[in-house]
């Protein structure tokens, strides 16, 4: 995930916000207002729209107009907001010999030896069965043997001038779903994963707010019925839209996993970690340090065990994970450095397991919440000088 700088912002291409618990018909008939006024020679007004969004709390629509249009259509009645539509980055009991560093991690509540051996300890009766993981990146290659036919490929929502792949060119999104379900390197080894490609193709490819928001609309209409799970390993400028259709999911019933940043910086400037219903995750290493380039923020947990007030929920391993990846079915690697992508699937690994417990009495993404804070392992990270939730997870 990178710092989104003006660049990130698509010029002319503008995401409107209606009030929120707007109805469909509401959203018609100002729709029917935007489109006459577009057809009325004899003013300024042109409004080019794109694509719709009906989630309760992110109803609205995406389009391309001037700043007159926009400032028209931001004093029109109903209208809540008008941004532009941004690029966002790709921020039984078993034990399993040989694993990764992370895995070991949220599985025993001490600091790993930083050289190893490392290994897994987690029920295998609980291991995402039933569940799916929802992943919305770069594709997956759902091919790999990581995955054991348990991988596939939902819907692709990118506006892209050129052809864009159904899988996996930049290896990103294949690699969180090994680190989420993979057989050898997931937490959640049961899980069946689905890919919602929302970044074009390309070694630094971006996601668009608005294809975003279509890619939750879609997922919230396939998973029902179903014990679902959304990983969000990506990140931008803050918006608005994009944090109302994660806590649109949210309410209704979806647990949304989200990464905090990688600017070393309170992760309330930035979407969707600022949504105060999605489960935001910060890194560490393997020494039970916050990794250096890791977002952080205030954590406030309510009574009922599901924090409102805060940035950061809970961390997670983050730095020099091996996972799955793209160029062959076996193929792996270790990602180095400053990558916040490893930290949230770790979590959403966890959400798996822990909602393929048949032992677990509340399944909804508060019960979830007030599960994952009375396992973690705290107050263990030492040097944490922020206002930030000092739990790493535990499986």
């Amino acid at each position: 995930m990178a710092p989104v700088h003006t660049g990130d912002v698509v010029p002319g291409q503008w995401l409107v916000l209606l009030k929120p618990y707007s109805s469909a018909s509401a959203k018609n008939t100002h729709l029917a207002s935007v489109r006459a006024k577009t057809e009325d020679t004899r003013t300024p007004f042109h409004c080019e729209t794109h694509h719709e969004f009906d989630l309760l709390e992110c109803r609205g629509y995406s389009a391309k107009f001037d700043l007159q249009t926009k400032d028209d259509i931001e004093k029109m009645d109903g209208v809540l907001s008008v941004e532009p539509v941004r690029l966002f980055r790709h921020c039984q009991r078993a034990t399993q010999k040989n694993s990764t560093w992370g895995l070991d991690r949220i599985s025993h509540p001490k600091a790993v030896k930083p050289s190893g051996p490392y290994e897994y300890s987690y029920r295998s009766d609980a291991a995402g069965q039933g569940t799916t993981a929802y992943i919305l990146d770069t594709g997956i290659n759902a091919e790999h043997s990581e995955f054991e036919g348990r991988a596939s490929r939902g819907q692709a929502f990118v506006t892209s001038d050129t052809k864009v792949s159904v899988g996996d060119t930049n290896g990103h999104g294949t690699h969180v779903a090994g680190t989420i379900g993979g057989k050898t390197f997931g937490v959640a080894k049961k899980v069946n994963i689905v890919s919602v490609k929302v970044f074009d193709d390309g070694r630094d490819p971006g996601a668009r707010t608005d294809d975003i928001v279509r890619a939750l609309q879609w997922v919230k209409t396939d998973a029902r019925g179903k014990k679902a799970v959304v990983n969000m390993s990506l990140g931008g400028g803050y918006s608005e839209g994009l944090n109302a259709a994660v806590a649109s999911l949210v309410r209704g019933g979806i647990i949304v996993c989200v990464a905090a940043g990688n600017e070393t910086r309170i992760a309330d400037s930035d979407s969707p970690a600022s949504e105060p219903l999605a489960i935001t995750v910060g890194a560490i290493d393997k020494t039970d340090i916050l990794s250096e380039y890791s977002n952080y923020g205030r954590s406030a947990v309510m009574a009922n065990g599901y924090n409102h007030n805060k940035v950061v929920d809970v961390l997670g391993p983050g730095t020099d994970i091996t996972s799955a990846w793209i160029g062959g079915n076996d193929a792996t690697e270790t990602i180095s450095g400053t990558s916040m992508a490893q930290a949230t699937p770790h979590v959403t690994g966890l959400v798996n397991c822990l909602l393929s417990d048949r032992t677990l009495q509340d399944p909804d993404p508060y019960g979830v919440m007030s599960q994952i804070t009375i396992k973690a392992d705290k107050n263990k990270i030492l040097g944490l000088d922020h206002v930030t939730s000092n739990s790493i997870i535990q499986v």
